[in-house]
């Protein structure tokens, strides 16, 4: 499997288009390292199992959103506005939902899913995971 390709696909299916020319990217390459060197240093191996595709897929993708994320170039593909919920025009009153009334904001809920991506349950490592002597 082409751990590349699949990361561009995952980035795309989440609404993030990866520029398209002959070269690889570097930051999806990064990211694919990074996440690499994560995965390895956490079962103990110097090789990633198959097992392990999707996940390393994904923590790929999460380190490469977060980055870009704290970079500020996200551009226009995530939208983080703030829902209003409730607009008085009297005075005006404008409160925005948040965490006391439950719900969450756009961009808790993208800073989640990150980071369920970049750290996933350690039991999907656990199977692979070999003793440190």
């Amino acid at each position: 499997m082409d751990i590349y390709n699949d990361v561009v696909e995952r980035l795309k299916a989440l609404g993030y288009n990866v520029s398209e020319n002959k070269n690889p990217d570097a930051a999806v390459t990064y990211a694919i390292n990074h996440a690499a060197e994560k995965i390895k240093a956490n079962i103990n191996r110097t090789e990633i199992p198959e097992g392990l595709h999707y996940t390393w897929v994904d923590m790929a993708v999460g380190l490469f959103l977060f980055d870009k994320k704290a970079a500020g170039q996200l551009g226009t593909a995530f939208e983080f506005t703030a829902p209003a919920k409730k607009i008085t025009e009297g005075d005006v009153s404008v409160e925005f939902t948040g965490a006391a009334d439950g719900s969450n904001t756009p961009e808790a809920r993208f800073d989640k899913m990150l980071n369920d991506f970049i750290n996933p349950p350690q039991s999907i490592f656990a199977a692979f995971r070999r003793l440190k002597w």
